[in-house]
């Protein structure tokens, strides 16, 4: 897909957002926020005990509180049975997130990834659901993390996870394809990474023979079959897809070089258009994004060089900065893209959140 408009360089063009607070919370470690549900609700984690690190619940938390959608853990916990809440996503009856064993030795931390998936039905009251887990795919605790942040996403009837699997002797990263009520083994979508769910199936990046992800395919789960919609080329073959995002039939992609200060660049589209429409151009080299229904925001994650966050509306218009988030750069949107989560962090002391509407 040639590239024939000028991408537009997010530093130089993006004004200050005007938005609307709600409320805030955390600076105490008591609460940790993920995204918004909506401007009263945030799906995240709670601990009784802030001051324990493996002591966290999945929790749904507004300004009176917390409710937790688990068990919370006790006072004294074997750190291979304590599970920590982190990354998610959400659509109006959904939240589906993945918790994992909290490594100590840091150096561990980035590259074993013993992980769980987990479904809580927003309108159902069936409560939270296990629905699979690394050690049951692999029969092993030390399954190897992947180069790149996997968020699960759900179509509302499956969930969509990438892991590395153990098949043939070797380690493969696979997108894989869980019914939401756990109940039966994953299906394998294809060889691939990052995926992102869209009515009737999965968005994913698949990797070249060098390993590189450079080009975007789409699954339909009637079909079973994968068609590719793009592909990402450069003379150099530094450039690779880095993120994949969908909201209805909205589409983001992000893609990445090697190079010292190339950063990233970001592309918008509707599900109707061959490829991206708009293309933002972000100094930073890793994007962690957001996709809502109205509009996607990102930050740099904790990129060290880069902490602004931005938003901006589907069709390329209304680009706006969230601020800085130092070491904490992630803010995240509600399923409607109505609400933002805004992250406030010096890179030292216990971040902060913020709740605001656009």
């Amino acid at each position: 897909m040639p590239v024939t408009v000028a991408p537009v360089e997010v530093k130089q063009t993006a004004q200050p957002a005007e938005l609307s607070p709600q409320w805030s919370f955390g600076g105490d470690y008591a609460q940790i926020g993920v995204l918004p549900l909506s401007t009263e609700e945030v799906f995240g984690s709670a601990s009784s005990n802030p001051n324990a690190l493996m002591s966290y619940a999945a929790a749904i938390l507004t300004a009176e509180g917390a409710e937790t959608l688990t068990s919370e853990p006790p006072e004294i916990v074997d750190p291979a049975d304590y599970f920590e809440p982190q990354d998610g996503s959400a659509t109006a009856d959904w939240i589906v997130w993945r918790a994992a064993t909290v490594n100590i030795d840091s150096e561990l931390s980035s590259v074993i990834d013993n992980w769980q998936l987990w479904a809580y039905g927003r309108t159902t009251g069936s409560g939270a659901v296990l629905i699979g887990t690394a050690e049951e795919l692999n029969g092993t605790t030390e399954t190897p993390a992947g180069p790149l942040e996997v968020v699960p996403t759900t179509d509302g009837t499956d969930v969509y996870w990438a892991s590395a699997v153990y098949a043939d002797d070797r380690w493969e990263r696979q997108v894989l394809c869980y019914a939401l009520d756990g109940r039966k083994p994953p299906s394998v979508v294809a060889a691939g990474d990052l995926p992102a769910a869209v009515a009737g199936g999965v968005l994913f990046a698949v990797p070249d023979t060098e390993g590189a992800l450079t080009t975007l395919a789409h699954w339909n789960r009637l079909s079973e079959t994968a068609e590719t919609i793009l592909s990402i080329t450069s003379t150099d073959s530094s450039w690779q897809i880095t993120g994949v995002w969908a909201a209805g039939n909205h589409r983001a992609l992000a893609v990445s070089s090697t190079t010292a200060g190339a950063g990233t660049y970001i592309g918008l589209w509707d599900e109707e258009q061959p490829g991206p429409a708009t293309w933002l151009h972000a100094p930073s080299t890793v994007i962690i994004g957001s996709a809502g229904a109205t509009r996607f925001a990102w930050g740099s994650g904790s990129d060290g060089q880069e902490a602004d966050m931005y938003a901006v509306a589907w069709d390329g218009t209304d680009l706006v900065g969230l601020g800085e988030a130092i070491g904490y750069s992630r803010p995240t949107l509600s399923p409607d893209g109505a609400t933002v989560l805004v992250p406030a962090s010096d890179g030292m002391t216990a971040a902060s959140w913020t709740v605001a509407s656009f």
